[in-house]
């Protein structure tokens, strides 16, 4: 965007527009249980990063949450995946890895993220309308 713009091009956003409203990726970490970035769903680049000493209280804490977009785990230990993977109220959750959507399988939240799914055969079922039909030839 530095350089001119040349002919009857009109630039509609400068690079000094799009860094007052970028948002920069963000890691938060240690926030106290009524932060509001735990409160609200933020959508953008951040991660929030709590320790918890147990995988009950883990879970126990992401599951107050109003929301149910998407969790991540890190864990060495098979069995806390495990617990993990199954204890914990979201849409799509992710052991190890931060891949949670891919275009295969569906995606969407529960609780206050939304319903329904989008991606997979479960998100073309959200487009359909089931209908029962009976037909004879002769009458």
């Amino acid at each position: 965007m530095r350089e001119p713009v040349a002919g009857a091009c009109r630039p509609v956003a400068s690079a000094s527009a799009i860094a007052a409203i970028f948002f920069p990726p963000t890691v938060l970490t240690e926030l106290p249980d009524d932060a509001l970035a735990l409160r609200e769903e933020p959508f953008g680049p951040m991660a929030i990063i709590n320790p918890v000493r147990t995988v009950e209280e883990a879970i126990e804490k992401a599951n107050s949450l109003p929301f149910g977009l998407a969790a991540y785990g890190f864990t060495h230990s098979a069995a806390r995946a495990d617990q993990l993977a199954q204890g914990i109220e979201a849409g799509n959750v992710s052991i190890n890895t931060l891949e949670a959507s891919v275009a295969e399988v569906p995606f969407g939240g529960v609780k206050d993220s939304g319903y329904g799914r989008e991606g997979g055969a479960e998100g073309l079922a959200q487009y359909m309308t089931v209908k029962t039909l009976s037909h004879r030839m002769a009458i």
